[in-house]
């Protein structure tokens, strides 16, 4: 809903990043849907003039919105996010220009949009998600989409979430990010889920630690 309240509201989906004048990343997408999130007060803290993990930014790092953990992680001293976007030129995330809803070519398709990850260690305020070009395509496998909930699941643009069954061929994983699409393959895949959280633990869930921010007791 916060992304959606956001185009809404811009007209335009957030970036996955906003860079420096060497296109240097300062900034996560994940700031910028803060006053989607009813966190304006966290927004107005944060300050764009400095790097994320800047002096002063750096003491909101232990106010992560719950939002951003899987179920089940949202503790106290927790920073690391466990939703990431999928960032390349073929996904809805360009890193350079904006996405429009009009780029994908596939009518009855909408991609993957934002999806669960435990193992990339991805701090919430970082300006860091995951790249097409060097991710794992197969689920559960390192550095893709993985979950601590079973199966993982991930938001697709047009607001449906969506579980992705650890038997997707690895081929098909990368369809549905794509702007291409696909859908004639991709739909069997697709299982639309109303709650998340009522999915079953696959394993137990460490919610990992990032290196800002307090340590775990």
């Amino acid at each position: 809903m916060a992304v959606a309240n956001y185009h809404d509201t811009y007209k335009c989906y957030p970036p996955p990043f906003i860079a420096d004048a060497n296109g240097k990343p300062m900034h996560s997408w994940r700031i910028l849907v803060l006053p989607y999130l009813e966190r304006n007060d966290l927004y107005q803290q944060y300050r764009f003039d400095e790097p994320w993990d800047g002096p002063n930014n750096r003491k909101l790092a232990d106010q992560m919105p719950t939002q951003y953990a899987l179920h089940g992680c949202e503790k106290s001293g927790n920073v690391t996010t466990n939703y990431l976007r999928v960032v390349g030129d073929q996904t809805a995330s360009p890193p350079s220009r904006p996405f429009e809803p009009r780029d994908i070519t596939d009518e009855w398709f909408s991609p993957l949009f934002i999806v669960e990850n435990i193992d990339a260690g991805v701090h919430w305020m970082e300006p860091r998600d995951l790249a097409f070009d060097s991710m794992n395509f197969t689920v559960n496998a390192p550095n893709g989409i993985s979950s601590w909930l079973d199966p993982p699941a991930g938001l697709l643009l047009n607001g449906t979430v969506q579980v992705i069954p650890t038997d997707t061929p690895s081929d098909v994983v990368r369809a549905l990010l794509t702007i291409e699409g696909r859908g004639e393959r991709a739909w069997k895949y697709f299982q639309e889920i109303a709650d998340g959280r009522l999915r079953p633990k696959a394993r137990g869930a460490p919610c990992g630690y990032s290196r800002l921010g307090p340590k775990p007791p």
